[in-house]
């Protein structure tokens, strides 16, 4: 089993972002799963097609895209992404989105299609969360599933993880990797 795990750089005046640094420090295999790892940058245009580029290459049975939701304090399981992208701070390449359809002619909303088994939910410090925002996270994870409903495409999910602040790497590191044990 193949399983692709995207990170983003930091954006929005954060000196890092927690994704990065989870996403870097993941072993190359986890009971019998190979992890396939990508680094994307914080910008509408560029990283759903940077990740997908790294779909048609690599082929995973699952993707995992991930992104920092600062002020949380857990880590949460996004059920839903919404086809529009509207907020007041702009990416890294300087573009601010306000009420854009992400993509036209499709749903309002989608959700993941990777299903977790119960046990992930029992995790501490794991939760369900039913809004990726309108930011970059958002619309990178729209993209993935619209574009799984028109091809041979892998299972989709997101996941947000908090800062440091609110959580300590090493538990997220911890609990991630226990989450992708279950896959």
């Amino acid at each position: 089993m193949k399983v692709l795990v995207s990170g983003f750089i930091a954006f929005a005046g954060f000196s890092e972002n927690i994704t990065e640094k989870i996403v870097n420090s993941l072993p190359v295999s986890l009971n019998n799963i190979d992890i396939y790892t990508v680094i994307l940058p914080v910008e509408y245009e560029n990283a759903f097609n940077i990740l997908d580029n790294m779909i048609d290459q690599i082929k995973p049975d699952f993707v995992i895209a991930t992104g920092m939701a600062a002020s949380r304090k857990f880590i949460s399981i996004e059920k839903i992404a919404v086809n529009i992208d509207n907020s007041d701070t702009a990416d890294n390449a300087g573009v601010i989105k306000k009420d854009s359809l992400i993509v036209t002619n499709e749903d309002i909303a989608k959700t993941a299609s990777l299903e977790y088994p119960d046990k992930v939910y029992e995790i501490e410090g794991v939760k369900n969360s039913y809004s990726a925002g309108t930011y970059v996270c958002n619309d990178l994870f729209y993209r993935l599933l619209s574009k799984s409903d028109s091809k041979d495409y892998p299972k989709i999910s997101f996941i947000h993880f908090p800062s440091e602040d609110n959580m300590p790497y090493e538990k997220q590191l911890s609990i991630f990797l226990s989450i992708l044990s279950c896959l």
